[in-house]
């Protein structure tokens, strides 16, 4: 039979959002959590919200656009980044770039939860703004949501459920085998480093602070979530392979005095530092000067090689050999191994096998070639293939057939 669709400004009462003036202090730092985009990841599955970065006061509610949102209300970002869903653990407020649902009697709030999930490509497709793109309360309003029968709601979203925790179990599988790729990576740099695996004359130890002219850590500013970002910031991930990911970034507002202090240069090596135990310290180069307004964050520490004894790639492929990354994870500190640090002076302490300029680029240009075909073989594309997964299953639940 097939499945009654209604509006879903039928089936739901909508709330929503607002930023108490940020000038009054006695409107911030109260017991009600405030959510901002920021506060959700953007992922294929609900997210549980309880705590969030900021939170407001009674007269911050009161004096203000946001509203009070109830314990199992579903909260959907309708601006910024459309399509971030969660279901509210317990009562909260948002700033204005979510529309929350409270779902009615016939609803279940998870099924309307895993629907609005689903449906965001397509509400993505309707974004209007100059500046703050965004979904219009009339299109979500006008969105048709599917109502079979209760008990069918349910089931299907055990389905969903169940089938979603298969796909974390591939995930996490995919990341034990990548965790497996850097240690052959490793050792595949360590062959070619260390001179007496290679058993070449004219090596030299140095360390860290004897090859480089610069070592900084960067600058962290909070993401820009109120539409007047002017720059952008890196993520940790821009160092997970040899070239710098400037793609990794979150929009920020960049003063250009901190824009000049913090620029990326062609030529700088950046090490994260701080990160789990297996990827603290990991290192990566730009290859050319970044035209845009882009800056490193605190948690990546940017190195400037002396040219004359050392080429950057050279670096960041001698810091991921399995002897430096001995050292470093033997310098990091911290209480749990989720999440330890590297100071920039510990950095300086590590030790590297240094040949010639002219042994420097060979030895380069026969990783880079290694590296190439080991990219062809891996499975690069992670968490791509795996919010694809996700989106099937989504598409089979609410097409009736899971």
């Amino acid at each position: 039979m097939p499945w009654v669709t209604k509006p879903l400004a039928s089936v739901t009462h909508r709330i929503g959002g607002g930023t108490p003036a940020r000038e009054r202090k006695d409107y911030w730092g109260g017991d009600i959590p405030w959510f901002t985009v920021a506060d959700l990841q953007d992922v294929e599955d609900i997210q549980c919200l309880s705590t969030s970065r900021e939170s407001i006061t009674e007269a911050g509610l009161a004096n203000s656009a946001a509203k009070l949102v109830p314990e199992g209300a579903v909260i959907f970002s309708a601006r910024v980044v459309v399509g971030k869903v969660g279901i509210a653990k317990n009562a909260m407020a948002t700033n204005q770039d979510f529309s929350t649902f409270v779902p009615c009697d016939g609803l279940d709030r998870e099924f309307l939860a895993y629907f609005l999930i689903k449906a965001k490509g397509d509400l993505r497709s309707h974004q209007r703004g100059a500046t703050i793109k965004g979904v219009t309360t009339k299109v979500l309003d006008a969105l048709e949501v599917p109502l079979p029968p209760l008990p069918e709601q349910r089931r299907i979203v055990g389905r969903i459920k169940e089938f979603m925790a298969r796909v974390k179990e591939v995930e996490e599988l995919k990341n034990s085998s990548r965790i497996q790729q850097q240690y052959l990576s490793a050792s595949l740099i360590e062959s070619e480093l260390h001179p007496d695996l290679t058993g070449a004359e004219g090596w030299t130890t140095r360390t860290i602070g004897d090859l480089v002219t610069t070592v900084r850590n960067g600058k962290s500013i909070a993401q820009d979530t109120e539409g007047l970002a002017d720059g952008a910031v890196l993520t940790l991930t821009a160092v997970r392979s040899f070239d710098l990911g400037i793609s990794f970034q979150k929009p920020i507002v960049l003063p250009n005095q901190v824009a000049k202090q913090f620029r990326i240069d062609a030529g700088d090596v950046f090490v994260s530092r701080a990160n789990t135990i297996e990827l603290v310290g990991l290192s990566a180069v730009a290859m050319e000067a970044i035209s845009e307004r882009l800056i490193y964050p605190d948690l990546l520490i940017k190195l400037k090689v002396d040219p004359t004894l050392i080429l950057p790639r050279y670096l960041a492929y001698a810091l991921r050999s399995a002897s430096s990354r001995k050292q470093i994870k033997a310098r990091a500190l911290g209480s749990s191994q989720t999440m330890v640090k590297i100071s920039g002076e510990r950095l300086r302490e590590i030790s590297v096998p240094v040949p010639s300029l002219i042994e420097q680029a060979k030895i380069v240009g026969r990783l880079d070639a290694a590296h190439d075909l080991m990219r062809h073989l891996a499975v690069e594309s992670l968490s791509g293939e795996v919010e694809v997964l996700r989106g099937a299953i989504l598409r089979k639940a609410f097409a009736g057939e899971l």
